[in-house]
This record gives C-alpha cells, structure tokens and sequence, in this order.
C-alpha cells in the first residue's frame, strides 16, 4: 500500500511539472515510436510528428524558463547556454527541417510530376475536340479517320461525337452511344461515369454539341510518368458511400486488382482504382517511400457542369522522383550529393573552429565582467579610488578604461550635484522674496478694479506688475517685461519696483504736506529711466507701461515706454493705446511724453507682456494681438479672473509644448461706478 502512495505521489509530482502539454507530448511521442517500429506511414504520422513538434517547443521554452530560473545566474551558465542555443540546437532543427523538407519536397514533386502528365495527356482529348470542330462539317466523314488515327497512339479507346437536330453521329461508327444527360455547358477535363474515369471534352455550339471521350485505362496511368513509382486515381470517400478499404500488397507493394466492369456484374463502387507502377528498389537505407495524396478535379457523368475532387495517391521514392527529373543525368545527380556532403563537413568544421573561439572569448568577457562586477560593488560602499586593469585594447579593453573614467568622475559629480542642490535652493529663496514684492492685496476700487496674473516660465520671472493709491483720489499701476530671464531679470525686476515705489511714496508724502507738485507719469518713467541706467548693465533694459487713474474725472494718464500697448476694450470695439517713448534703461537722455484718456463705465483695458502674444504653434504661427481681442470681446461680460484664465488656457493649447517660451502676464482695468 505504501510503495502504491509513492507511486501516486511521483505520478502527480511529474504531472504538476510537465502539466497537460507534456502528457500529450509523451503519447505523441509513444505514437510516433510505434509508428516507427511499424514501418506505418501515411497523414496521422504527418499530424502526429505536427502535435510532436508544437508540444515539444512548449515544453523545451518551460524547460528553459526553469533552467534560467535556477542555474543560468551567472555569466558562465548564460554563456554555455548562447553555446548550446546557437550552436547545437540549431544543428538539430536543421537535420529535422531538412528531413521534411526533403519528405515534403519528394512527396510534392511525385505528385506535380503525375499530375502535370495528366493534364497534359487531358489537354490532348480537347485538342482532338478542337480539331473536329474546326474541321468542316462535309468534310468530317473523311477527316475523323485521320483525327482519330493520330491521337489513337496515347487514347486507344478514344471517340468523337457531333449532336445536332438531325441526331448524334458517332466517330468511329461502331462506338456505343453517347447519351449524355441534358444541361451540360462546355467543359473538358476528367470524367466519372459509371464507376470509371474518362478523359473528355464537350464543346457547345449554337447548332451542334461535339464531345471527345476517351477511357483512362490502368496502362495509360501507368505510363503517366515511368519509373516514379505507384500512382492511385480514386473518388474522395464521401461520393462512393462507405470507403472501401485501401492498401497496398505488403509483399509486392502493388495495390488491389481493378475488377472490370462487365455486361453481367453489378456496377462497381465508384472507387474505381487505376494502377501505376511499381516502387523502385532503393538505393540506400534513407531512400524511404514516401506516399503523398492530392485531389484532383473531376465532373461526375450524372451532375452536369459541377466539378468534385478525384484523389491522386503516388507512392514513390526520392531517388526515382530524382531520375524522373534528372532524367540521363547520373553524373549531376552524383555531383549533387558529392556537393551536399561536402557542404555538411564543411559545416562541421565551422561549427568546432567555432566553438573553441568562442569558448576563449567567453573566457575573456567572464574575467571582464567579474572585474567589473567587483568594481561596481566597491562603487556602491563609495570606494571611488578603485580601478580595474586594462588589458588589450578591444571594445572591453576600452569598457574597463570607462568604468576607470566613470569611478574618477562619480566624485565631481557628486559635488556638481551638490552645487546644484544649493543654487535651487537658492532660486526656491529667490522665488519667495520676488512673490513678497507683487502686491499681496487688491487696490481699493477707485472706479477702477484691477485684477492682475502672473505666470512666470521658469522659478524666477523677469515680469513686473505693480499698484498703489496716490493721495485720496488716485491710483497707480504699471506693467512691464525685464529683458531676459531667470535671476537677472528678476534683480532687475526689483530694482525697477524699488525706484518705482519711491517716487510714488515722495509723491504721497508732498500731496500730504501742501505741495503743490502732484505725480507726472511722464516725469516718473524718465526718473525710473536714469535710475535703472546708472544701477544696471548697459545691456539690462526693460519695457514699461504707468498709469494714473483720477477718480473723481474717470482719466486715465499714462506712459507707455517700449511696452506692448494696452488694449482698451469699449462696446466691442478695440482700440490701442499710444507708445510714448522708447524701453526704459537703455539711454539716459530718453525724453517721454504721456496721454490721457477717458475710461467709462464698462470699459476694459488689457495689459499684457509678450508671453501672451508671441507664443507659436507647430506651424510657427504666433498667438497674436487678433486672438487676445476676440477672447476678450467674447467673454468681456464675465468675471475679470475667468477672463484671464480663458485667455492663459488658450495661450497654452496654442503653443502646444510643456514649457512656455516667457513669462505671462496679464494685467485687467475695469471702470466700475463709483459707489
């Protein structure tokens, strides 16, 4: 009982292994073995050898998952695996594929030779056909004799007919009736009737029928292609009813004999089989028989103008289908093997000079890749200093020469990454003391409610907005664009904000003590110009946009310095405001004027930076001032901040790419009532 509980035990161990795929491959492999001892061949050894095959890929790709698994960790195992992949497995597969190839290859080549005769010998009834039908039809009496006499030498039995309204005229006289069956259209071919194959030809014309008839009789099979070997025609099984065993004589390998029709006997099963033939001797112990089967079509005698499937059985052996090719040429068919063998040494012979080239140099990368499989784990406990030798000056020579230059630069990387660290962290700095010098409140609404974003491209922005009451009854902004980006432009942008705010303040400071002398936005960007030249690079400048905004007379008095101009938005008509002068902290003498200008209630004033208008899309087309106006005009009714949403949302579906080329901002006025 115990010793049958181990047996259970491995049998259900070995099946958890090999699974369900490798159960068939072990009955695919005990069929193809006991077909083998049988000496059985035939289309279940080709479906057998097909299951063979597809299992056993599956399980040789499982087998080698689980050999990777488990043994192939090192480079060496890897490396004698490649060997046994590329070396010896394919020497196999190529045996196999030249095995049946050549079986596949001798069994076609049988049946194109048998069945290229018959078409040919077919094609001769329809060119006897032809001939009577082109011969005239006074002059047939005398002509048939002869159209018969010349193809009576490869069709014995052959006969001519013509019928027409005065009835049917057979050739020769003494031929047995035709009586064909109505319905018959112009066909030639093969022929069924009667349990029999026929060579025919049955040509319809408008006032006669003409039909050439000529029985395919067991020599003239036989004669199909001499020497190949044995050659079968039969109906496919399932238009004579039950099959009637077929096999060949296993003594003389010839098939059954072909019982006659008689006068007296019963009409025979229409398995009617035509003999070819016998197999040749062989010339060696590989010069196997190889039986092949095709179909061939065929018209049944009953079944006017449809055509069913005869079957052409040849069985030959790949020396005869040679001669039957080769036909006279022993010398080249000597050649030919001589050059195959010749071919098959030589292959060996690469195949040894191979594999010992390529075990020293498996044996050259396995100490490359050791050392360097070393090397890295000093590398990871931060041994920098640790260099492998070179040797040679290949590709791995200069692999460990890499490694060297790598271990030598991983320590000024270190401190470059180190650097790097510190200057974001310094840009982070940056970043937050240049949000603390933007307004961090809305201005009170003065009659003018400002609603302002800034989006900067990169951590720092050159972009500057600015605004702050002046006296009871007024308000200043500005917008401007630092040329450049990054820290330049933002320390620009702060010197900038801090000459601003100190006009601005002394303006404040003078209203409160009496002083008659009130802020010029003319005066204040010429005053800005001088400071930023004097406390600047010659090449720093920027462009700038004042304005002053009096409540109590709804003006509006600005300076527009280089700046894009403003965009005032009033009943869906847009119009521009002016350009007083150039940008500002290029020259120290610039001169600059200012414009006044009305706003009403209602009214919109856009200012913008560049970033919102230069933009290209993947055509190199830029966003432009037309699109800013007409999504301004679109949603003008809206509130200020979804409008400047819209307008960054279409901005960036315009250019497309993650990062945009500038800094955005957008800067909106809007005159409300005053309260």
């Amino acid at each position: 009982m115990a010793d049958l509980n181990r047996i259970r035990a491995s049998v259900r161990n070995l099946y958890r292994k090999v699974g369900r795929v490798g159960l068939i491959f072990a009955i695919a492999l005990a069929l193809f073995i006991g077909m083998l001892l049988a000496k059985s061949a035939g289309a279940f050894l080709a479906l057998d050898i097909v299951v063979l095959a597809i299992t056993g890929i599956w399980l040789a790709i499982r087998s080698l998952r689980h050999l990777m698994n488990r043994s192939l960790w090192s480079l060496r195992n890897r490396l004698l695996a490649v060997y046994a992949l590329t070396g010896v497995l394919p020497i196999l597969l190529i045996l196999v594929l030249v095995g049946l190839c050549g079986w596949a290859l001798t069994s076609e080549l049988a049946i194109h030779l048998a069945s290229s005769e018959l078409d040919r010998r077919l094609g001769t009834i329809q060119a006897a056909a032809e001939a009577l039908e082109k011969t005239p039809k006074e002059d047939r009496k005398e002509a048939a004799p002869s159209i018969l006499a010349y193809f009576k030498v490869r069709f014995p039995g052959i006969a001519l007919y013509t019928t027409n309204a005065n009835g049917e005229r057979a050739y020769p006289p003494d031929s047995p009736p035709l009586n064909l069956p109505p319905g018959w259209k112009t066909a030639h071919g093969l022929l069924e009737r009667d349990g029999k194959f026929y060579g025919w030809c049955h040509i319809v014309k408008p006032d006669e029928n003409i039909t050439a008839l000529a029985p395919l009789t067991d020599a003239l099979i036989a004669d199909l292609v001499p020497n190949l070997g044995q050659i079968v025609l039969t109906e496919t099984p399932h238009r004579g009813g039950a099959f009637e065993s077929f096999s060949f004589d296993k003594q003389s390998g010839a098939p059954p004999a072909h019982k006659t029709k008689t006068d007296d006997t019963p009409p025979q099963h229409p398995l009617a089989i035509h003999n070819a033939g016998v197999i040749p001797p062989p010339i060696n112990r590989f010069d196997i028989d190889v039986p092949w089967v095709a179909f061939y079509p065929h018209y049944d005698w009953r079944d006017p103008n449809i055509k069913h499937s005869a079957v052409l059985l040849v069985r030959s052996r790949p020396s005869a289908v040679l001669s039957a090719i080769f036909t006279g040429t022993d010398q080249l068919r000597s050649t030919l093997v001589g050059a195959m063998i010749a071919v098959a040494i030589l292959f060996l012979l690469v195949e040894i000079v191979a594999l010992v080239i390529g075990v020293s140099l498996s044996r050259r990368i396995m100490r490359a890749v050791n050392e360097l499989y070393e090397g890295t784990r000093r590398v990871i406990y931060g041994d920098f200093r640790y260099r492998i030798p070179v040797r040679g000056s290949d590709q791995i020579g200069e692999l460990t020469t890499s490694f060297n230059q790598m271990t030598g630069n991983l320590e000024r990387l270190l401190s470059v990454e180190k650097e790097k660290e510190r200057l974001q962290a310094e840009l982070e700095i940056a970043r937050e003391v240049q949000m603390q010098l933007y307004p961090k409140i809305a201005p009170p609404e003065r009659g003018l409610r400002l609603t302002v974003c800034c989006d900067p491209a990169r951590v720092v922005s050159g972009d500057y907005y600015d605004y702050e009451p002046v006296h009871t009854d007024k308000l200043a902004f500005c917008i401007g664009d630092v040329a450049g980006k990054g820290i330049s432009a933002a320390l620009l942008m702060a010197t900038v904000q801090a000459a601003l705010r100190a006009q601005t303040s002394a303006a404040t400071e003078r209203f409160e003590h009496g002083s008659a002398r009130s802020l010029n936005a003319a005066r204040v960007v010429s005053e800005l110009n001088k400071q930023v030249y004097a406390h600047t690079a010659p090449e720093k400048y920027t462009t700038f946009f004042f304005g002053l905004f009096d409540e109590i007379t709804g003006t509006l008095t600005y300076t527009n310095a280089g700046h894009l101009p403003p965009i005032l938005i009033r009943n869906d008509t847009a119009s521009l405001l002016d350009i007083n002068g150039t940008v500002v902290g290029a020259f120290p003498f610039s001169v600059y004027d200012e414009s006044t200008v009305v706003l009403e209630p209602g009214d919109l004033l856009i200012c913008y930076t560049d970033g919102i208008t230069e933009p290209e899309n993947a055509y190199g087309e830029m966003f432009g001032e037309d699109q800013l106006i007409e999504i301004v005009k679109r949603c003008r009714n809206q509130e200020d901040s979804a409008i400047i949403r819209g307008i960054i949302d279409a901005v960036r579906n315009w250019h497309t790419a993650d990062e945009m080329p500038d800094d955005m901002t957008l800067l909106i006025a809007r005159r409300v009532e005053a309260a």
